[in-house]
């Protein structure tokens, strides 16, 4: 089956989705990032937020997907195998050093931006063992959620809407919106367009998927290093 095609859903039941989300989110006090993230306190504060977000979107998931009378094969998670895992691992890599290229050229012209949240978090852990959980987060959880979300359900009715480049365009730059972060938006905008290329190109979002958790954790990664 090829999951692009006529989807049972359309775009404004996504950001109904994203709505109901975002509501049981505020009422939790989860929209503001935790404090003194290089700390212990905002450290756990932090993971129970971010895991925390993960239980409401896949709750939210499952009940939109019974709603909607569809199953995981409809949004994309198809055919995992050898091939997706070697497309997603290269894609990553191509990301992690385009994105990295796009960074620090828009450094020299915007000056260094404010640090991520998960930034700081990961700036402020002293031991492998704290930065194992960062990594699951960043590198399974996140890219799960995010990829199912934009791939897997907003850019199948854009795509039917307006055709695949128009699709691709779009999911790209609502890809880069949704992080609310205007200095970082091109490089994420530019991400997304590769995240959204290669889910067309291998019709699987576990290509995408893993591309997307390879890129975070290389990040991770990266950022641990270069603290010291």
């Amino acid at each position: 089956m090829n999951p692009l095609e006529n989807p049972k859903w359309n775009f404004w039941q996504v950001l109904y989705l994203i709505l109901i989300i975002y509501i049981v989110e505020f009422f939790l006090g989860w929209l503001k990032p935790p404090e003194n993230l290089s700390y212990q306190q905002g450290y756990i504060n932090y993971l129970v937020i971010g895991f925390g977000h993960g239980l409401i979107f896949f709750t939210t998931l499952f009940l939109f997907i019974k709603i909607k009378k569809i199953t995981f094969a409809n949004i994309g998670l198809i055919n995992f195998g050898l091939k997706s895992l070697l497309a997603g691992i290269a894609g990553g890599i191509v990301l992690f050093f385009l994105i990295g290229f796009l960074g620090n050229f828009l450094i020299d012209y915007l000056g260094v931006p404010e640090p991520q949240s998960f930034a700081l978090v990961v700036q402020g852990t002293d031991s492998i063992v704290r930065l194992l959980p960062l990594l699951f987060l960043g590198g399974i959880v996140v890219p799960l959620q995010e990829e199912i979300l934009f791939r897997g359900l907003v850019y199948p009715p854009l795509r039917q809407t307006y055709g695949r480049g128009g699709g691709i365009i779009l999911t790209a730059l609502f890809f880069g919106l949704m992080h609310f972060d205007f200095i970082r938006f091109l490089p994420l905008a530019v991400g997304g367009l590769v995240l959204t290329w290669l889910y067309e190109k291998t019709k699987s979002l576990w290509s995408v998927i893993i591309a997307h958790g390879v890129w975070n954790i290389l990040m991770t990664a990266l950022m641990w290093l270069q603290k010291g």
